[in-house]
């Protein structure tokens, strides 16, 4: 199998230091190979002016000299011996060129620091970490700014119960990387037959997974972010799997979905999946 190619977005802040460390770590359990990507923002940068050129080369030689530092300082702490690389790029949209470049490079996973945010801001702004995720194939790690790697021992995974033979297959190879437990966890208002159909179902595709190491259940609760948040300290998830779609008009004007809440609530990581892109690691 191939190396994977992680792609770990930095600004230089202490946030995004974690998530670096955080990545870094992980590398005694993959075969991987490690970009860490800053987004030269140039909002500031005045465009009628005659040196912009020349602004915009400094700003990234800077970043570049930054970068170096970075990664000796991230190694240094992590003791990680993988393979690491920095890349400087300047652009006006962060999420828009993420995406292009983990496109362009057939990245396998983002990693990128979350912090929290106000309720008003849960609802009006999307936030650079879920704009991330809504514009990207590639799956997305996000990381709370007191987040440490150990291992992911128990994986929490938010299901809808509608595509559950292709998330589990998503799932299930990454879970025997780490050799993780999988707690599979469907939260609904209340049982009815539609409810009690899909779940055993998704029992059965359980049963029949080539995983021991898996279980589903169902919560009953009105308030899916608050009961997946009580699910996590229960079973003492290391990190939160959900899969995600895209947005409808509707969603983007009166409602943010699940998986954008959880992004902003920075319990412990979230790993979300694009639903349309799920495939099989082969």
């Amino acid at each position: 199998m191939a190396a994977l190619k992680i792609l770990i977005l930095t600004d230089f802040s202490d946030l995004s230091k974690v998530a670096i460390n955080y990545g870094l770590s992980m590398a005694g359990k993959l075969e991987a190979e490690y970009t860490i990507l800053n987004i030269v923002r140039l909002d500031g940068v005045p465009k009628s002016h005659l040196k912009m050129k020349q602004i915009e080369n400094s700003l990234l030689a800077i970043a570049e000299e930054e970068g170096k530092n970075l990664i000796e300082e991230s190694i240094k702490q992590t003791k990680s011996k993988a393979k690491v690389t920095f890349k400087a790029i300047k652009s006006h949209k962060v999420a828009d060129t993420v995406g292009r470049y983990a496109e362009a490079n057939k990245i396998n996973l983002i990693i990128m620091g979350s912090r929290g945010a106000s309720s008003f801001k849960k609802v009006v702004l999307g936030g650079t970490t879920v704009s991330v995720i809504d514009v990207c194939d590639v799956p997305v790690l996000a990381i709370p700014e007191k987040a440490e790697f150990t291992n992911f021992k128990h994986v929490v995974y938010a299901s809808d119960l509608k595509n559950v033979q292709k998330e589990l297959d998503t799932i299930i190879p990454f879970a025997r990387i780490f050799g993780s437990t999988v707690h599979m966890v469907h939260v609904v208002e209340a049982i009815d037959k539609e409810v009690d159909a899909r779940r055993e179902e998704a029992s059965v595709l359980v049963q029949k997974a080539d995983y021991a190491k898996i279980s589903l259940e169902v919560v009953i609760d009105d308030n899916v972010p608050v009961a997946i948040d009580k699910y996590l300290k229960v079973k003492k998830g290391d990190v939160l799997t959900t899969f995600t779609h895209e947005l409808n008009l509707f969603e983007k004007i009166f409602a943010r979905s699940v998986t954008r809440k959880l992004a902003y609530q920075g319990i412990i990581p979230l790993l979300t999946f694009k639903r349309k892109s799920v495939k099989p690691v082969k």
